[in-house]
């Protein structure tokens, strides 16, 4: 299942161990991390070598898919799907470097990776979401056609706390 994408712009390639050290760099931006529920704010090369592991593992056992976003050859963002087991719906996460906010990448490499991600994704829906007080990721899921669902506390690593997050959900195409 592991596959390259592309956009017009983009590519969205699978993870391989040399993109340890820039997604260490990345996650530890505080843009980055605390806008994430599962990204610590203290990351390690350790830490990204496992979610390599656990992506590329994930993919095979069609639990995960994740994939680096990178706009002429450089890289800026990732992008992926996760589920707990093969009955779940998956839930999308991304995240796109602050030197390139604004700049509709999220939004291209979201679009493009669930037209993949639709070709085998059962259930045929996804669920996502945002921290309330990131109203800019809750912009790119609308644009990709999520629909809140309901509202709730979620634990954010990052930040130590339980954050206020909005649910959205999108049945697959």
């Amino acid at each position: 299942m592991q596959k390259t994408l592309t956009t017009s712009r983009l590519t969205l390639r699978p993870l391989a161990l040399v993109d340890a050290n820039w997604m260490k760099s990345f996650w530890q931006a505080p843009e980055i991390h605390r806008n994430t529920a599962t990204i610590p704010a203290s990351v390690d090369t350790d830490f990204c070598h496992e979610r390599i592991r656990q992506a590329n593992d994930g993919e095979e056992a069609q639990t995960h898919a994740t994939r680096l976003i990178e706009l002429n050859e450089e890289r800026v963002g990732m992008i992926n799907i996760s589920r707990a087991n093969t009955t779940d719906a998956y839930t999308l996460g991304y995240a796109i470097h602050p030197d390139f906010w604004a700049q509709g990448i999220a939004t291209e490499a979201a679009d493009c990776f669930l037209k993949w991600a639709d070709g085998f994704v059962l259930p045929r829906y996804y669920v996502s979401g945002h921290f309330a007080d990131n109203p800019a990721s809750g912009t790119v899921l609308r644009k990709i056609g999520f629909l809140p669902c309901w509202r709730g506390p979620v634990f954010s690593r990052s930040r130590n706390e339980k954050v206020d997050h909005i649910y959205m959900s999108r049945i697959a195409d």
